[in-house]
């Protein structure tokens, strides 16, 4: 089979296409023809070495997956040959999902609707696990919660919104002013500021009308975390889904955050492998009756995986990138 592997870590031109052996499912395994595999940042954090594949080099990247199940192993029975399946939580534990086969552990797989494309399964899989597991099961939202989302029009922020609107909950989300912040309307935000405004915090403060932050999904503690004590009701929940920077709490900041008694919560769905799977399956038929959708900003060829994670770490794509893989 194709494959799209490194043999040394590095930037994305350590990537290569290669001629591989089909795997074979272990027991409690299927094996899933890709279709469609979705690019994110952790992919190309694994090929610089930031993150270490368990399973050494070279190594087959890629966490997404939405394909038809192929063969089942010893003891998997709650899929068959022929099933539209998707998956996340691949590429850093074992082979992942940039080839023309993966081998699955039943336990991560949930039924894909036939009303959803491949390429949207692939796209919402890593995006709706990590929104819904930082605000539903780490950030405890409820109904009646105000939710802040930020970087509402990326992979996982523009799921954040979706997942907070159907919870109940009063959704302000940050994106540019322009296209990015009409699809983030468009997807349920009940209001929409600027990340550039000079003064954040106030802007959020007018746009809940007063009302302090429940729960915030994080996605760049680095620059916003300050700006997230600032706005917290007492007693709220800072998920934190992403630290590429040294994050830094200034002591009046601090100060702010032990007066509100917050709690920040780290996370990350790689490693969450007990509620991958359980996760897509709650997500399943909601993306299936159109009450979340996964917004694709670009689809590349499984060719041309090196131009895609340049592309998915150059910011200000409007929703998620996919490989189309057969």
């Amino acid at each position: 089979m194709k494959a799209i592997r490194y043999h040394e870590h590095g930037d994305a031109d350590v990537l290569t296409m290669d001629d591989v052996l089909e795997p074979t499912p272990g027991p409690e395994e299927v094996t899933v023809r890709v279709h469609a595999a979705g690019v994110n940042p952790i992919d190309t954090y694994v090929r610089e070495g930031n993150v270490s594949p368990e399973d050494g080099l070279p190594h087959i990247g890629g966490a997404d997956v939405a394909g038809v199940v192929e063969e089942a192993g010893e003891g998997a029975d709650a899929f068959e040959p022929g099933d539209r399946v998707f998956a996340t939580g691949l590429g850093l534990f074992e082979p992942g999902t940039y080839a023309e086969y993966v081998s699955v552990s039943e336990s991560k797989l949930a039924p894909l609707p036939e009303s959803v494309s491949f390429e949207e399964g692939a796209a919402a899989a890593m995006a709706f696990a990590t929104a819904w597991r930082g605000l539903v099961t780490r950030g405890d939202l409820s109904v009646g919660d105000v939710c802040l989302v930020q970087g509402g029009s990326g992979g996982v922020g523009h799921a954040g919104v979706q997942i907070a609107r159907h919870a109940g909950a009063t959704v302000v989300a940050t994106a540019r002013e322009g296209e990015p912040a009409e699809m983030v309307r468009e997807l349920g935000a009940d209001a929409v500021v600027d990340y550039r405004a000079d003064d954040l915090p106030t802007e959020i403060r007018e746009a809940t009308g007063g009302d302090p932050v429940d729960v915030v999904l994080e996605p760049h503690a680095a620059s916003n975390l300050v700006d997230d004590l600032d706005v917290l009701v007492r007693s709220g929940r800072i998920t934190l889904i992403g630290e590429d920077e040294e994050i830094r709490i200034p002591p009046g900041a601090a100060m702010t955050g032990k007066i509100a008694d917050a709690d920040l919560r780290f996370m990350s769905i790689m490693a969450s492998t007990d509620d991958q799977g359980p996760i897509l399956r709650s997500v399943a038929p909601l993306l299936g009756d159109g009450t979340f959708e996964a917004r694709i900003a670009k689809t590349y060829p499984l060719s041309e995986a090196p131009a895609a994670q340049r592309d998915v770490l150059s910011g200000g794509t409007l929703g998620k990138i996919v490989l189309e893989v057969t």
